[in-house]
């Protein structure tokens, strides 16, 4: 799952939390597993340097990702799952 996909995919089931709507455990560890994935991703490629996007880029992707994690956390957390 891409980058973009992955924040606006945690950002619908927020949206659909707030709503009211009961969370499923299994959607949400999927994509914890994903974003996890992408900061361990992120993490490498700023110690490589062999990416094509510049540290500073990778650096923003990698915190948005990290507030992206700590959101999900929280909310499950919340939901006790």
């Amino acid at each position: 799952m891409g980058f973009k996909d992955l924040v606006a995919r945690l950002d619908d089931v927020l949206r659909e939390h707030d709503k009211g709507k009961s969370l499923k455990r299994k959607e949400l560890k999927r994509l914890q597993q994903e974003l996890e994935k992408k900061q361990a991703k992120y993490r490498d490629q700023l110690k490589s340097d062999s990416s094509e996007e510049t540290p500073a880029q990778i650096e923003v992707r990698l915190r948005v990702v990290e507030a992206q994690l700590a959101k999900l956390r929280d909310l499950m957390e919340e939901a006790s799952l």
